[in-house]
């Protein structure tokens, strides 16, 4: 998930609370949820609901058609130095990063707090006094405080103020009540996970809101349960009158206070009002509360939807997919079929899809296109999933092939049966096994030029076959190669069975040649007797490499080159270990910005193991990384 992705969801989030509480805030008054019990349950369901928000809110998908397209060069070249670049940061990035500090100095209060807690506890004294309270709570005088203050789950214990004996009796066992009620309910395990959030959440004005209404509905509530033990209401308020009275103190331990300030008024007219609600009433405009809050959930998620993390894919070159106004959660790419693209036949294809409850595409035929067309376009859309967001069960795609414009440096091969063009990199200057210079006015000259194929073979094909074929052959061991050469062998090889593979490798220092036709299954590689006496690394074409690819990672592209509309190609001179792996990776040419996307991926490349004389060798050859940007970017 990028960084502005994250951004942006974190926006559509505190957007999405901001706006539920705004809308929930309403709804005790209009059902007159009066009761305390049933207005703390409510705000807690709340509460809840905003954390779980990401969870309940679908998500927004989309595919992203801006990808890294891997093509591979002939030659391993040198690597130059390296430009160095500043590092821009992204102002999301700082905003991320003082949200993130924000919340772990919240989080670093609320372990100063706990300690704190304990300092208190050590230095307070016990309560002298007997009292049928002490059994279920440790009693203690603090001169730390001047509020009680109750903490602890396992080993709960209750803070006083040090004027504590000296107030009412009456008075003490209200104070007494109410704290040994919190003790009861467990509510400071509860309170410990509201300030978990709050810190989480430091910046939100709705959370700090919806928390403070949390706080003064847990207190009425035990306020209630306290006069209904106690059975004297104004000795009750007095006790309150009584806290009101001492002198405030800044404190942020994490613990309910028998008092604050800001909740005085509200919960002496709640005692004094003594408001009833029968039990079937108060459940009725709960669930009522909740449902309507279900309800906001809903239209909040929809008013700001979070978004998934686009897929990258990669169609062919040439290849455009319009799928309207439909929302897509995955899709596979769409290649351009070799055998159109070498009739030079384009079109459009339009494809209907026929799809089940969840999006997945169960069913689909082609209205109209080439027939040349159809198979690739049909056989992609058949893997595709839509986004489930109508409620229509079919949909059109329209699927655009375009033959791409050729580039003059082009070899045609045969790489697992199918005709491929590949692009063939010149050598730079004073590069070994390539010509330095090149033709004034022209193009470079291929790096083959003016070597000799050393070895010629076919592999897999009977002796009748391979004699027919060799007859067919422009080139043959000993030959002195030109520019074309392998151009002018794959094409008498694919006129003679187009099933065929064509390879070539570099067996030696000089730069001179092997070329191997092999039948599909047979091996692609001169055989051990015609290998002997060559090097234990071995230089290959990466066309042909390309060919041993098992995994290929596809490279994310990068958002600030995306957003730079940077794009172009990353050059990597790599050596592949014996067991297919990636052994050195060195950096030829790139943009900074889409180095580290490149080599992020390439590194976990696997290839098959290339063996010789039996026993598996190093390969080097050279990779190119392509980012290119489409035109809806």
């Amino acid at each position: 998930m990028t960084l502005n992705l994250v951004w942006n969801n974190l926006v559509n989030y505190c957007l999405q609370i901001g706006l539920l509480v705004g809308l929930a805030a309403m709804i005790p008054a209009a059902l007159r949820l009066t009761m305390p019990r049933a207005r703390l349950a409510f705000w807690h369901v709340l509460l809840v609901a905003c954390v779980l928000l990401p969870m309940l809110a679908p998500r927004r998908y989309q595919v992203v058609i801006a990808s890294a397209q891997v093509s591979a060069t002939t030659f391993a070249t040198a690597m130059p130095a390296r430009s160095a670049t500043a590092r821009v940061i992204p102002w999301n990035q700082i905003a991320l990063g003082l949200l993130g500090a924000g919340a772990m100095v919240r989080l670093f209060g609320l372990g100063l707090g706990l300690w704190r807690l304990r300092q208190y506890r050590r230095r307070s004294q016990p309560l002298q006094q007997p009292t049928s309270w002490a059994v279920e709570a440790h009693l203690r005088i603090s001169e730390d405080v001047t509020s009680p203050v109750t903490f602890g789950f396992i080993d709960p214990v209750v803070l006083l103020p040090a004027n504590f004996p000296e107030m009412e009796r009456s008075t003490q066992e209200a104070i007494l009540c109410h704290e040994i009620l919190h003790v009861r309910r467990k509510d400071w395990l509860v309170m410990l996970t509201e300030e978990l959030v709050r810190g989480i959440f430091w910046f939100h004005p709705a959370i700090w809101w919806l928390l403070g209404e949390i706080g003064l509905a847990r207190e009425q509530v035990v306020d209630r349960e306290a006069i209904e033990m106690t059975r004297s209401r104004e000795e009750y308020v007095d006790a309150l009158l009584a806290i009101a009275g001492a002198a405030p103190t800044f404190d942020l331990s994490p613990a309910p206070l028998f008092l604050r300030k800001r909740h005085l008024k509200q919960r002496v007219v709640s005692i004094l009002k003594e408001v009833r609600m029968s039990k079937t009433r108060s459940i009725s405009a709960l669930a009522a509360g909740l449902g309507i809050l279900a309800a906001a959930c809903w239209f909040v998620t929809m008013t700001f939807p979070l978004a998934a993390a686009p897929q990258s894919v990669s169609d062919g070159p040439g290849v455009v997919v319009d799928v309207g106004n439909s929302g897509m959660l995955h899709r596979g790419s769409v290649p351009y079929p070799d055998g159109a693209r070498r009739a030079k036949i384009e079109g459009t294809v339009l494809v209907e899809a026929m799809v089940d409850g969840t999006g997945n595409v169960v069913d689909a035929h082609v209205l109209s296109g080439p027939n040349e067309l159809r198979r690739a376009a049909l056989q992609s859309v058949l893997q595709w999933h839509f986004a489930s967001d109508t409620g229509a069960n079919t949909r059109q795609v329209r699927i655009n092939f375009k033959l791409p414009a050729e580039t003059p440096e082009a070899v045609t091969t045969i790489v697992n049966g199918q005709p491929a063009t590949v692009r063939v990199d010149a050598p730079r200057k004073g590069v070994s096994g390539g010509v330095t210079g090149g033709v004034i006015g022209g193009v470079p000259p291929s790096p083959m030029v003016g070597k000799t194929l050393q070895l010629l073979r076919i592999n897999g094909l009977t002796d009748d076959a391979k004699n027919r074929l060799m007859a067919r052959l422009p080139v043959h061991e000993g030959d002195i190669l030109g520019s074309d050469s392998f151009d002018r062998l794959a094409k008498a090889v694919r006129d003679y069975d187009e099933h065929l593979n064509v390879n070539m490798m570099r067996v030696d220092r000089e730069g001179n040649m092997a070329f191997v036709i092999s039948a599909p299954g047979a091996n692609v590689t001169p055989s051990a007797a015609e290998q002997a006496g060559m090097p234990g690394r071995i230089v290959v074409g990466g066309n042909v490499q390309a060919a041993m690819l098992e995994a290929q990672a596809t490279p994310v592209y990068p958002p600030l080159a995306k957003q730079a509309r940077i794009s172009g190609v990353v050059k990597f001179a790599v050596i592949i270990a014996r067991d297919g792996t990636m052994a050195d990776i060195k950096v030829i040419s790139g943009h900074p910005l889409l180095i580290p996307a490149a080599l992020e991926a390439v590194k976990t490349w696997r290839y098959k193991p290339t063996t010789l004389n039996g026993v598996a060798v190093e390969v080097s050859t050279q990779i190119d990384v392509n980012f290119t940007l489409s035109d809806e970017e």
